[in-house]
């Protein structure tokens, strides 16, 4: 295990990896691009705070989104460009695979195609708390008050909403598809089938904390979550997921709450962070954990594997932005 920590002189708002390098967001309105041998360089891209950040590993690109109220894309061999500026925040962003790009400030979603010149605006319910294109490429799925609202890749006029009471905090879809899944206020995280959702949807409960962070393991069977102590697992294998199932647990002795999970592909391996600053590999074949960086006092905020699962990257919230080489899955 070979693991290379550098401090920023600010909190570290978002990471992900885009191109061979790890991108980090911080509060003073900076994205800090790290290689892999953990040479840093940095650019100043917003007056204030990045709110948020997508990337994408394949193209290289960098988006930040501020409260200044700009969205900027950014690459490594090109100036900032600045592809939106209002006067609200950038409240959520996510990046498509498929080149796409989506942001969100008050109560309007601005969905950026690849290769187009402008965005298109789709309005929401209330504010949106989070963003996440589907795996399969067909949906922009927004977190907001009520529910999940998604939002047509194909054409963004055509909207549906999956209904359940109270805030919607995160969202994703899983790997075929075919589920949404949300993080809730209460504690709790919300499912539906998305073909059938009036009638095959339900609540994942049971949290200490707020289960803000979840991802699909590699082969899409389960659902690792944060938000307790444990490491919790729903499964997903059956045609209807987690509905009517039990989750399974699963502990590292001494550690702390769980704050974010990433899986790590082609592996039944997933990285895990914890409120105290530790990073975890949890092996799911072997039921183990793997030390991979030791705590610190400050949470763990963020964290995400390269596409061919050789470097694991992490940031904590005091800005701390740790790369680790985990070696063979």
């Amino acid at each position: 295990m070979t693991l290379k920590m550098v401090d920023l002189d600010a909190p570290a708002t978002g990471c992900g990896f885009a191109g061979k390098a790890f991108a980090v967001a911080d509060g003073d309105g900076h994205v800090h691009v790290c290689d892999f041998s953990g040479q840093i360089a940095s650019r100043k891209v917003h007056a204030g705070a990045v709110l948020c950040m997508a990337s994408d590993e394949k193209t290289g690109m960098i988006a930040t989104g501020g409260d200044d109220g700009k969205v900027v894309r950014v690459y490594a061999d090109a100036e900032p460009e600045v592809v939106h500026s209002g006067t609200k925040w950038i409240d959520a962003m996510a990046a498509s695979p498929r080149g796409h790009l989506g942001w969100a400030a008050g109560k309007t979603v601005f969905f950026l195609a690849k290769g187009a010149a402008t965005s298109v605006p789709v309005a929401t319910p209330s504010t949106v708390s989070a963003l996440a294109f589907s795996p399969d490429g067909k949906w922009l799925g927004a977190a907001v008050y009520g529910g999940a609202m998604l939002i047509s890749v194909a054409d963004p006029a055509k909207t549906q909403m999956l209904t359940w009471q109270g805030a919607h905090q995160a969202i994703g879809f899983s790997p075929d598809g075919r589920f949404c899944v949300t993080s809730m206020l209460e504690n709790a995280l919300h499912v539906w089938r998305i073909d059938k959702p009036e009638e095959k949807h339900g609540r994942m409960g049971g949290y200490p904390s707020k289960p803000l962070s979840f991802a699909w393991t590699a082969d899409g069977r389960f659902m690792a979550t944060a938000g307790a102590e444990v490491l919790v697992l729903w499964p997903f294998s059956g045609p209807d997921g987690p509905i009517g199932q039990n989750a399974g647990v699963f502990s590292a002795e001494g550690t702390a709450l769980l704050r974010t999970v990433a899986t790590r592909p082609a592996s039944q391996q997933m990285a895990v962070g914890y409120a105290d600053g530790s990073v975890m590999l949890f092996d799911r074949k072997a039921q183990m954990f793997l030390p991979v960086a030791p705590a610190d006092g400050g949470p763990v905020t963020g964290l995400g594997f390269s596409a061919d699962g050789r470097m694991l990257g992490f940031i904590r919230e005091n800005g701390a932005i740790g790369l680790a080489e985990p070696g063979k899955a």
